[in-house]
């Protein structure tokens, strides 16, 4: 779909506040190469940037990673200072920034290039033009997701109220999701982003949102981790060019397996995650709550639609830290904790190609074994070809002398297919981390630029530091606001070239 954004046409003459007084610093990474178009120079069009979320202060730090004038562009005020406030960052086709005020039950909707520093347009709550008070954003939003097929689209997870229900959307048996369009701005203005749909769900708590890509049928899957429900929701064209969204009847069980009306009784099976495998046009689940833990396969053509499943055998010391498909979409990587040496904790990995015929089977990848590393988070480059991990500095669970040997305040850079260590970067001391990567590259086979990471405390200002992927050297570290655990790196073009580390969630 086109979109007509250009410099100014939202907030006025294109504005450069404080550059000209910012003092030169030393480039952090050889070179600009944004990945996008390449307009005017030093402007937002050209500027590769990364949104921190300073969730003490309830702010956003716009920093800019080409090394060319101040690092810090500005930041942004999100409103009145709650913690854990901001549930998540992400941007459109359309070149607009959206983060989720999951306090205030909004969701902020940001201009990142209609002028330096960007602009808070406004905070979306409803859509104007609706009388029945539903289209609106849900009581709670906290994930937001971007649509890989329709990508000016946004969806928000929206919690509901203390039980799971969000009456503020008008829903009567569990939370719901939000559906967003960013605008078509142009020279002399037009929409502003706005809620296009509203979709009630029959899943409460924490949910996990996956989309199903072409050539399949357009459908999306929401995992509830406390019901072990599956909300399917189809789209149907309305007037106008738009989608209005609705849950099936059934939704899929995952207690059982099947198809089935909506249960009042919550399932051991907690979806962890849930991804789309563009290889195998299927569905995979984590089942976190299943003792031996459960990887499924669902296909929403047959019934029941989870007939392949592979339990992952590991003992009592061990458990599945993080699951997620590698970018082809042909493999699920499995990241098991082993903490059967009592003075040691090991982060071992494993495999699930879901593209061989029968049942889905777990390999184990012998090498690397992490020792003395707990694995906080990580992402794949698009190009499949590199592991980034970031090491969890939380001792709960562990013995004194697994805690005492704990290496903490580590990003690992692994190599794929095989997969080993290409290097180990100390990071600054700080309570916790977060990631994200400053891809470039071909469209949709990027590699990382460079890596950018949080630094947080809580209570107190943090930092965050960008690093060289290729030496593992820190090249810059600078103050942000208080304890900033989150980090979103953004370009001109981003979306439109695909080129985006994942997994997000």
């Amino acid at each position: 779909m086109k979109h007509g954004k250009q410099v100014g046409a939202r907030s006025g003459p294109f504005r450069l506040c404080g550059w000209q007084s910012a003092c030169v610093i030393v480039l952090l990474f050889a070179g600009c190469g944004t990945g996008g178009d390449d307009p005017e120079p030093n402007s937002p069009l050209t500027t590769p940037m990364a949104f921190v979320v300073n969730q003490d202060d309830t702010t956003l730090t716009t920093l800019r990673l080409d090394g060319k004038f101040s690092p810090v562009i500005g930041t942004l005020s999100l409103g009145p200072v709650q913690p854990d406030a901001i549930g998540g960052v992400t941007f459109s086709l359309g070149e607009w920034v959206f983060a989720t005020h999951t306090a205030g039950d909004r969701v902020a909707a940001i201009d990142p290039i209609g002028g330096s520093p960007p602009i808070l347009e406004n905070f979306i709550t409803t859509n104007p033009a609706d009388t029945t008070g539903h289209l609106r954003v849900g009581r709670r939003p906290t994930k937001i997701y971007r649509d890989p097929v329709d990508r000016e689209v946004l969806w928000t997870t929206n919690e509901g109220d203390p039980d799971g229900i969000d009456r503020l959307a008008g829903c009567t048996n569990g939370g719901s999701v939000s559906i967003l369009h960013n605008s078509h701005l142009g020279v002399g203005g037009g929409e502003q982003p706005r809620i296009t749909s509203r979709v009630c769900l029959s899943g409460k708590g924490e949910f996990f949102v996956v989309f199903a890509l072409p050539p399949s049928q357009r459908s999306v899957f929401v995992a509830s981790k406390t019901t072990g429900i599956v909300s399917v929701l189809l789209g149907l064209p309305i007037a106008g060019g738009g989608t209005a969204w609705s849950e099936l009847p059934m939704v899929i069980d995952l207690c059982n397996r099947q198809f089935a009306m909506p249960s009042t009784v919550n399932c051991n099976a907690a979806p962890t995650g849930l991804f789309w495998s563009q290889a195998t046009d299927k569905a995979y689940a984590y089942l976190s709550g299943r003792a031996p833990s459960e990887i499924i396969e669902i296909n929403p053509t047959e019934n029941p639609p989870v007939s392949k499943s592979v339990q992952v055998h590991i003992s009592g010391s061990q458990s599945i830290s993080h699951v997620g498909m590698a970018p082809d979409g042909r493999e699920l990587l499995v990241i098991i904790e082993d903490r059967s040496d009592s003075d040691h904790v090991v982060t071992r990995f494993a495999s699930v190609d879901v593209t061989v015929s029968g049942g889905l089977t777990l390999t184990d990848i012998p090498a690397p074994v992490l020792q003395d590393v707990r694995v906080a988070q990580f992402q794949f480059t698009p190009d499949g070809r590199q592991l980034y991990l970031l090491a969890s500095n939380d001792s709960a669970g562990l013995t004194v002398a697994q805690a005492a040997n704990q290496r903490k305040d580590l990003l690992v850079i692994l190599n794929r297919n095989p997969l080993n260590v290409a290097r180990e970067v100390s990071l600054p001391l700080a309570t916790s981390h977060a990631m994200d990567l400053w891809i470039t590259g071909p469209a949709g086979a990027g590699s990382a630029r460079g890596v950018v990471v949080t630094n947080a405390t809580s209570g107190v200002n943090g930092t965050v530091s960008l690093i060289d992927p290729n030496s593992g050297r820190i090249t810059s570290t600078f103050r942000v606001g208080r304890n900033p655990k989150m980090v979103t790196v953004y370009y001109y073009g981003l979306v439109r070239n695909n080129n985006q580390a994942t997994p997000r969630w």
